[in-house]
């Protein structure tokens, strides 16, 4: 649950998400403000690329949940608005693309199985506030089979999740690479990508991101993935210019509350 303002980011990285192909086909598109989605109501199962275009003046993200055991929008509002900050147990994480700085867009592929869903963004405002208690939140119904199957992408890389650490499949050369997401752990995880500024580290991004302050962390984000449970597994693509970088995941630990950064969850890297 990332919480951090990084007003800077490059052209390029902007731009990544309309510039690659999409294995998924075109991406269903969703459309963040402050504080609200605009986008289909309705879309068909199966492996869909979801892009979100931030079109606020805050950092937004698009976190899918999946609502079980015939639960509602209406009935997650009441939920939320008795226990707040607290998800409700019969919600399941399902992935969504991360982070992304005003004017950006940003891409992430799931599988989707047929049921009720909610696009929501946890990311707070500068009082703390999560977006998601000022209205961002945002129903979806997936029905039905896609008129064409559609495979997963390939990835070249892999991240693994732990509690609490994380793992990459190889070194990641400079380029553009399609990197797939898999949640090993016990509980949910995300994974937040950052360009790090020189001689900085995912764990001082991550101290100085949370809580948020009026310093801009050392470093940007560049893409990732929300939460997903543990199996689940999702897919994003980025460029990764030659630098430092790191994985963060914020999501709060279920027994202490403290995000799990705190309990080790960053990994430093180097892209040549």
């Amino acid at each position: 649950m990332i919480s951090l303002k990084c007003p800077s980011m490059t052209a390029a990285v902007l731009l990544l998400a309309s510039s690659v192909a999409f294995a998924g086909g075109s991406p269903v598109v969703f459309t963040a403000h402050d504080y609200g989605f605009t986008g289909p109501e309705r879309i068909p199962a199966g492996v869909t690329t979801m892009q979100i275009v931030n079109r606020g003046q805050d950092l937004h993200q698009i976190q899918l949940l999946k609502l079980q055991q015939g639960k509602t929008a209406e009935e997650f509002r009441a939920a939320m608005a008795v226990q707040p900050g607290r998800m409700p147990e019969w919600v399941k994480f399902v992935g969504g693309p991360n982070a992304i700085v005003p004017g950006g867009d940003a891409v992430a592929t799931m599988p989707l199985a047929e049921g009720d869903y909610l696009l929501i963004c946890l990311i707070p405002n500068e009082e703390g506030v999560p977006h998601l208690a000022l209205g961002m939140q945002k129903a979806l119904s997936v029905r039905g089979a896609q008129p064409v199957a559609v495979s997963s992408p390939r990835a070249d890389v892999t991240i693994t999740q732990e509690d609490f650490r994380f793992g990459l499949s190889r070194p990641i050369p400079a380029g553009i690479h399609t990197l797939r997401v898999l949640n090993h752990g016990g509980q949910p995880h995300e994974v937040v990508v950052v360009k790090l500024a020189p001689g900085a580290t995912a764990s001082e991004f991550a101290a100085a991101a949370e809580p948020r302050t009026s310093t801009p962390p050392p470093g940007a984000p560049i893409g990732g993935v929300v939460g997903i449970e543990r199996g689940g597994d999702a897919f994003f693509t980025a460029q990764f210019d030659p630098g430092r970088y790191g994985l963060i995941c914020f999501f709060p630990d279920r027994a202490t509350g403290a995000p799990h950064f705190a309990k080790g969850m960053t990994l430093d890297f180097t892209v040549r």
